[in-house]
Formats: structure tokens, C-alpha cells, sequence
């Protein structure tokens, strides 16, 4: 049976009322919810003979009611329940009955994880009905079905709203880590934020129980767009109620309908529309309380979901930090500033800059060594023996020309970032990014015996393909590619001018030379997904692990260069 999610299961379940209805030959059919859980707003109709207008429609609505209980009604003149005229539901249901000559029923209420949430009704027309044992069989049989299609729309809306839970979250992050400027992060949290949850305004606000009014750092209106100035709020925070509430409860305001809390409404920005429902949730950091975030719905009341205020309370968990990081960047950024009055204070900055600079290419054990005057690099360029490794990304140009821009900055981010993880993890060096292209050194500036490089080079290869094995399954389940991306590799070992090059302005620390070519060389002709080597490095490489190729006469090289294909996975 096909998953349904909360759109198309009306579909399903109509086509189920219509089928049973059918089945016992009833004159109707109805499916009535009662509670949020059944994912269906209206009830659901199936008629014998003709398609009833709206009014009837109600009048038949009201023939099913909140029951515990199976109930089976042979005619209605017997049942004495629904002749309480001090009940107005059961009032209301008689005189239902009267209007819309209903004389026999079978009423079958159901229930999820044991709470009531729907009533399935069958109606005969005539004065007297028998229902049989085997139709209330069969009914309760369709009752179970219904149900089960409940859960699964449930399961899926679940598994729907974790993923773009985590894809928003996923961009959230990356908006943060590319930028410290406050005003961007908190713009980009808005966004992403009042988007994600489909609102009509999201807005991030900065302020403390000291101080006196509420700073608008950040917002989203739908609408609107982007809106400058800001609005500030002119309510104080003292005799704000729902920033009071906040700050004693330090849990999520829900307000679903703005129309049953008068009390409320004083506290909003002063925008072009008010809130018809908020959802406000603090920003905490340590214990102490230092901004919130709101969620405004303006045309109707809005029922906030569980997983819509957690979300929330998530992406506040973040901008919290994010707050606490762009304070922390311009309180340091003030600091180094008052610290290049004095030699020593130039100094560590001098430091902190070569560390940034080193982190960029070598692996975190080196810089921290360099840093705390445990190793010593020369980085003046001179003929060293290393082993060059060049991947490239197959068929990327038409992925990219497929994607958009923001998905494929997430992909290709995230390649880079675990190929690098792995090239520092085998004590590599990044050498640089050439688009989707990684080259990567072993043997400088680290010094390694010519079987360590080539041994590491291998284990590096073998590891990216793992890696983008696991990358290939989370960009599917996501939806960014449709077939998995691949990469082929070329490695040489040889002789390279390694160290920085470049001027005052800018330098990069690189290798130049033939040994560098050949391994360039030796990755455009592999083929898709194959780790090809040359002579030099298949040395330390067992019989089993390699197969022969034949020689090619590389573009740029003047000898030709014997070729083996490593097996991608060890035996």
C-alpha cells in the first residue's frame, strides 16, 4: 500500500467511505473527525442515489456525534437517547434525523493510540433496518482500515517534517558559519525561519529583563519583504505580559487565536497588520535570557503544531549562539585592534594569523605543534620528493547547470569539507581547490619516507570514496541528485618545487612541477570512479591491489608513463 501523506489522504479515505457504502448497499456513508490527529478537516460523504447540497450535507453532519461505543440503531423511533430535549447535541442530531428521514444506523467510532479521534456512520432511509453481523464485520474491518491509512499519512507528515526540519536547520548553519556579520545571520535566521514554517512574519528581537524596551534585530514579512528601518517596540518590557511570561517560564508562548487574549495584543511590533496568532520562543544562552524570536500568523488563527514549535525552539537554540559568537567576534575584534599598540600584542596577532593560514592547508596536529614551538616549518619553495593526488568531481558542470545556486554551494561545501577531513586525517596537505577539484601533497611540509607517502595517498583515495559513497546517500534522501555523483583520481610520486609562491599580498603554499603534471595527467584519463596510479607508487602496493593499464602517452609529459588501477576497496 502506497504511503499517504496529509494532502492526498481525503483522496484515499473518500474512495474508502465510497467503497463500504457500496459494499452494504447503504444510502449513506459519512466519516466525521473530531480531532487533529485524523488529518482531515471535513467530514467525507458517500450517497446512493444523488449528490446532496451543502445544506444537507450539514444536516447529515449532524447525525454523527463524539461516541464511545459501537451503536446500533434498527430504527430510530426506538432509541429514546436521541429524544432528550435537555441535551442541545442530541437535539440537535433528532432533529437532524426528522429533516433528513434517516430511520436506521450503524455508528462506529475510532480511535488512535487509544483516544478518540472519528465516527464512521451508515444511514438507511427506510422506517426499519436489521443490520447484520456480517456488515458490522465488515465495518469495523473498514474502520481498521481508515485508521491504518491515518497512521501512515501520519508517518509520513513525521518523516516530511524531520527532513525539512534538518534542511532547514542545514541552511540555518551554513548561514552562520559564512558570514559574523550580525545583520546578515540574524536576516538569514528570519528568513529561513518565517519560510520554513510558512508564516506571515518572523521576527528576532535582542533585550534582557533589564533593560527597558526590545531591540528588532532581524525580520521576515512575507509580504513586505525586507523593511527598513526596523520597528522597535514601544510597550516596556516590564509591562510586556508576553515577554513576562517568557522570562518566568523560559518555555515557548503559544497564542492561537489572538481574539481570546486581549491582554496580549498591546505587546506586538508596531507592523502594517496584527497578529490574528503568535508563537514567541526565548533565545537562552548559560541560563540567562537574552532575546526572543516570534512567529506571527495575521489573516486567520493559527493551530501551531508540536513540531513547529520545536523546530522554533531550535532555531532560537541557534541564533543564541550565533548571538553569543558575533558579540564574541567584535569583542575580540576590539581587543586585537587596542593590541597592536604594543610589540607583544602584534605578536599573538601575528600568531593567530599563521594559524589561520596554516589550518587551510595542514592538518590540525601540525598547526597546533607550529603554534606551540614544537615544529619548525621552512616554507621557502625547494625541490622535495612528495606524492601528489589529484580527484575531480565527474560530470559536475551539468549537475551544477541542473541545481540551483544555494544547492550547489550545500553540495559542493559539503564534498570539499569531508575530502579535506580525510586528507588531514592521513597527515595530508591540502595543496588547493581547482572548482570541485581537490589536490593534496604527502611529504611536505611534513617530512615522510617516499613508502609513507604512497601508502597514505592510497588510503586518503580509498577513504574519499567511502566518504562520497555516504554523501551520494543523504544528497538522494534529500532530493538534491537523482544518481550518485562520482569522482575519478589520479596519484604520482616525484620530484616537485614545494613551498609558498606568490607576493606581499598574497602567497600560496603549492608544488610545482612535471611530478605535479603527471598526477594531473593521470586523473583526466581515469575513468569514472577509478584511483589510477603510476609505476612509482604501484611499488608499494601488493599484486592483488593493482591491475596494469597501458601506457599512455600523457598530454605535457614527454616520457610515457606506465599506469595501474588500484582496487578501491581492500581485500
Amino acid at each position: 500500500m502506497k504511503p499517504l501523506d496529509s494532502g492526498s489522504l481525503g483522496v484515499g479515505l473518500q474512495k474508502i467511505i465510497n467503497q463500504l457504502g457500496q459494499l452494504l448497499n447503504v444510502d449513506c456513508c459519512i466519516l466525521r473527525p473530531f480531532a487533529p490527529s485524523c488529518l482531515i478537516n471535513e467530514s467525507l460523504f458517500y450517497h446512493k442515489h444523488q449528490k446532496s447540497n451543502e445544506a444537507t450535507l450539514k444536516l447529515l453532519e449532524k447525525t454523527i456525534i463524539p461516541i464511545q461505543q459501537m451503536e446500533v440503531i434498527n430504527s430510530i423511533h426506538h432509541v429514546s437517547s436521541l429524544m432528550n430535549p435537555e441535551n442541545p447535541e442530541q437535539e440537535q442530531r433528532k432533529k437532524a434525523y426528522d429533516l433528513t428521514k434517516i430511520g436506521a444506523s450503524l455508528l462506529m467510532p475510532l480511535s488512535l493510540d487509544k483516544k478518540f479521534i472519528a465516527v464512521v456512520g451508515l444511514h438507511h432511509y427506510c422506517s426499519f433496518y436489521r443490520w447484520q453481523k456480517q456488515e458490522i464485520a465488515i465495518t469495523q474491518m473498514v474502520a481498521e482500515q481508515i485508521i491504518l491509512a491515518i497512521t501512515q499519512a501520519q508517518a509520513y507528515q513525521t518523516v516530511k517534517a524531520l527532513a525539512q526540519r534538518e534542511a532547514l536547520i542545514n541552511r540555518i548553519t551554513n548561514a552562520i558559519r559564512c558570514s559574523l556579520d550580525p545583520q546578515l545571520i540574524f536576516t538569514a535566521i528570519t528568513q529561513e525561519l518565517g519560510k520554513g514554517l510558512i508564516v506571515d512574519g518572523c521576527a528576532l528581537s535582542l533585550w534582557t529583563k533589564e533593560d527597558q524596551f526590545v531591540q528588532c534585530v532581524g525580520l521576515y514579512d512575507q509580504k513586505q519583504g525586507s523593511i527598513d528601518p526596523l520597528p522597535q517596540s514601544v510597550v516596556p518590557i516590564a509591562l510586556n505580559p508576553v515577554l513576562q511570561q517568557l522570562i518566568t517560564t523560559e518555555k515557548p508562548v503559544v497564542l492561537e487565536n489572538m481574539d481570546n487574549h486581549p491582554e496580549m495584543t498591546q505587546f506586538d511590533l508596531p507592523l502594517r497588520e496584527s497578529a490574528q496568532a503568535l508563537l514567541i520562543v526565548p533565545l537562552i544562552v548559560d541560563g540567562e535570557m537574552m532575546g526572543s524570536i516570534s512567529l506571527r500568523q495575521t489573516g486567520h488563527p493559527r493551530h501551531w503544531l508540536k513540531t513547529e514549535i520545536e523546530l522554533a525552539q531550535t532555531v532560537a537554540a541557534q541564533a543564541a549562539i550565533a548571538v553569543q559568537q558575533a558579540r564574541l567576534y567584535e569583542k575580540t575584534k576590539q581587543q586585537a585592534q587596542q593590541l597592536q599598540k604594543s610589540e607583544q600584542e602584534v605578536k599573538q596577532l601575528n600568531r593567530y594569523l599563521t594559524e589561520s593560514v596554516l589550518k587551510r592547508f595542514l592538518p590540525a596536529s601540525i598547526v597546533n605543534k607550529v603554534a606551540r614551538g614544537e615544529l619548525s616549518l621552512d616554507l621557502t619553495p625547494e625541490p622535495r620528493l612528495v606524492t601528489i593526488l589529484f580527484t575531480d568531481l565527474v560530470g559536475y558542470t551539468p549537475l551544477a547547470s541542473h541545481l540551483g545556486t544555494q544547492e550547489v554551494a550545500t553540495l559542493l561545501n559539503e564534498y570539499l569539507a569531508a575530502m579535506t577531513a580525510v586528507v588531514f586525517h592521513y597527515g595530508g596537505t591540502v595543496d588547493k581547490f581547482i572548482g570541485d577539484a581537490v589536490v593534496a601533497l604527502f611529504g611536505a611540509p611534513e617530512d615522510l619516507t617516499p613508502q609513507e607517502q604512497g601508502k597514505q595517498a592510497i588510503a586518503v583515495a580509498r577513504e574519499m570514496h567511502n566518504r562520497l559513497d555516504r554523501l551520494n546517500e543523504k544528497w538522494q534522501s534529500q532530493g538534491l541528485i537523482e544518481g550518485p555523483v562520482q569522482f575519478r583520481c589520479g596519484i604520482h610520486q616525484g620530484i616537485a618545487v614545494v613551498g609558498l609562491f606568490g607576493g606581499g599580498q598574497r602567497s600560496d603554499y603549492t608544488a610545482i612541477g612535471s611530478a605535479v603534471n603527471i598526477a594531473a595527467r593521470l586523473q583526466e584519463v581515469a575513468d569514472s570512479g577509478m584511483i589510477l596510479v603510476s609505476a612509482t607508487v604501484a611499488q608499494f602496493l601488493t599484486a592483488a591491489e593493482i591491475t596494469a593499464m597501458q601506457p599512455l602517452d600523457l598530454k605535457g609529459v614527454d616520457e610515457e608513463v606506465p599506469m595501474f588501477s588500484v582496487a578501491v576497496r581492500q581485500n
